[in-house]
């Protein structure tokens, strides 16, 4: 993946993409005349992409209490530290090649120094009327120029810079580029997934002078590594139902072009705009989505997702998928399409990655954060990867949010159908099996359980299925004569065993003849539904979640059965 990165970066170094992400917000700038050895002010300016190089600004090093010459404006007196000690250190380098600019560094530090409390109050009384959300950040001018306009600043930070890569730095392998005799480094900072120091990181008696030999990086591939990252941040970054992820293209042998027309085509606003119009079908709820272009694209790469979640100043992987084939995706795709003909499902509401979701997200709707991203990330990582899903654990989860819609509203269409529309998709990738019955007798509603492939494959879950059609008749029953639905406390909040269905299928059948409903299209359901539940015998190894699901899909699919039913009955009268 990391030479993936390498890859990526070379391309944008070598084509100058300008890769930096717009940033909204305000710049305080504090005044300082060091010839007059005086404050002049703070003033407010614009944020302004065209000068980070001015700023010396780099997103993401200012974080945390570490120095610098240019840093988000969190807390007054805190951000005006930083600003100070990035100055001091300057002063305080020992080199002959800083020595004809010392005035200029002492006279910066003393003016900012002896009036400090006159910066903070000014930061202070100007952030005071920024609406909340506003981006700040706190930089310094010399003499009416910023630092990065005069080259001892500039030279102040590359000094830094290889003073600290030099910390963890010998001679070696670059584990990248695989070239010998190369300066390397283990301080790479492309993914801050882990650090050198604090002990259990680095090897060699935890020593930061040996961290090097963990993760060896020329300054070569470190460079590449940064550009890649910084135009991935920027380009292949995606939303994905609460979570983000990065994807990261990975060229196989030859073909360098094909990478480079992605490349060029998410560094040009005007091309990126135009593939965004192309894109018809999209798998996430995020609308840059370009999955659907990428799967067009022949096998000469393949496509590396990376989720990641910050924490503070660290990052932490929650699932990496490395090396999908672009014929992978386009299956995906496939299997997309045949749910949503299989359920008429419009373009705009097809099925997506969120269908899925609906049940993995939270155990309990009061909970703050999704506590069952693991879940939903293993069975992201299944789809992609090809590995087969335990339908018994599925359907636990399934149930989990049907129960909670049928107690509160007894109805529960949208979820019921969310979870078939789950189990078609996973059963067109071959990611789940089901036990089969051979030669089942034909049926009147054998279109129907065709239409859902194998979901409905023994005579128990047909005959559980047209139960739950039959209930759901003679609740709409009670619902028009009576405008309540008494018989719903017999389903025991859709937690009924096999036994509890067998006993259900009479009591059904004699409330609907106390209601004079018990017409022959509902005599018809019932007779097939009799014949199933006789012919699936005494152990029906089914759980209890699976019993139920199958009749909530009855329930929820009533009306399709029912005008099969009611039809065949008007063609034979």
């Amino acid at each position: 993946m990391l030479s993936a990165i390498r890859d990526i970066g070379e391309l944008t170094i070598h084509k100058a993409t300008k890769i930096e992400r717009p940033i909204d917000g305000k710049v305080l700038v504090i005044l300082l005349d060091t010839e007059k050895y005086i404050y002049s002010g703070t003033d407010i300016e614009d944020f302004d992409s065209e000068k980070i190089k001015q700023y010396l600004f780099k997103e993401g090093t200012s974080k945390g209490n570490v120095p610098s010459p240019f840093c988000p404006l969190t807390e007054p007196q805190k951000t005006y530290k930083k600003i100070q000690g990035w100055i001091e250190q300057c002063k305080d380098i020992k080199d002959d090649t800083f020595k004809d600019y010392a005035q200029l560094i002492d006279g910066a530090f003393g003016d900012i120094t002896s009036n400090k409390n006159t910066i903070i109050a000014d930061i202070t009384l100007k952030i005071k009327d920024f609406p909340k959300k506003t981006r700040k950040f706190l930089t310094v001018k010399l003499n009416g120029k910023y630092l990065g306009e005069y080259d001892v600043f500039k030279k102040c930070l590359a000094y830094f810079e290889e003073t600290k890569r030099k910390k963890s730095a010998s001679t070696g392998v670059c584990s990248i580029c695989g070239l010998p005799d190369k300066e390397v480094s283990g301080k790479t900072d492309v993914f801050r997934f882990y650090t050198i120091d604090k002990p259990g990181f680095i090897t060699g008696g935890f020593k930061e002078a040996d961290a090097w030999k963990n993760y060896p990086v020329c300054l070569e591939c470190k460079t590449s590594l940064e550009s890649g990252r910084k135009f991935i941040e920027n380009n292949l970054n995606f939303k994905f139902y609460g979570l983000n992820y990065f994807m990261i293209p990975r060229l196989l042998m030859g073909n360098q072009m094909v990478l480079e027309e992605i490349i060029n085509i998410l560094s040009d606003t005007t091309k990126t705009v135009a593939l965004k119009k192309r894109i018809k079908k999209r798998i996430t709820n995020d609308e840059n989505e370009i999955l659907e272009y990428l799967s067009e694209v022949k096998d000469v790469l393949t496509l590396n997702f990376l989720f990641l979640r910050r924490e503070q100043s660290a990052e932490r992987i929650l699932l990496l998928i490395e090396d999908i084939f672009p014929s992978r995706i386009r299956k995906i795709f496939d299997a997309k399409d045949y749910v949503d003909k299989i359920f008429n499902n419009d373009s705009d509401k097809g099925f997506t990655f969120g269908t899925i979701r609906t049940f993995f997200s939270k155990s309990d709707e009061n909970k703050k954060t999704s506590d069952l991203n693991k879940y939903f990330l293993e069975i992201v990582d299944s789809v992609f990867k090809s590995r087969k899903l335990d339908l018994s654990f599925l359907v636990k989860f399934y149930m989990a949010v049907i129960r909670k819609e049928f107690i509160s509203d007894g109805y529960f269409t949208f979820r019921a159908k969310d979870a078939l529309m789950n189990t078609a998709f996973f059963e067109n990738l071959g990611l789940i099996t089901f036990e089969e019955v051979e030669d089942m007798e034909e049926s009147i509603f054998s279109s129907i359980f065709a239409r859902y492939g194998k979901s409905f494959s023994t005579p128990a879950k047909r005959g559980v299925f047209l139960l739950g059609v039959l209930t759901q008749l003679l609740l709409n029953k009670q619902w028009t004569e009576r405008n309540a639905k008494p018989f719903m406390k017999k389903l025991k909040g859709l937690k009924m065993d096999e036994k509890d269905i067998k006993a259900l299928l009479p009591e059904v059948q004699n409330k609907l003849e106390e209601y004079d409903s018990f017409d022959k299209g509902k005599r018809l359901i019932a007779s097939e539904a009799s014949k199933y539940l006789l012919e699936a015998g005494e152990i029906w190894k089914m759980s209890v979640d699976e019993i139920n699901f199958y009749f909530a899909c009855g329930m929820n699919l009533t009306d399709s059965v029912a005008d099969i039913a009611y039809l065949k009955i008007k063609k034979e009268e």
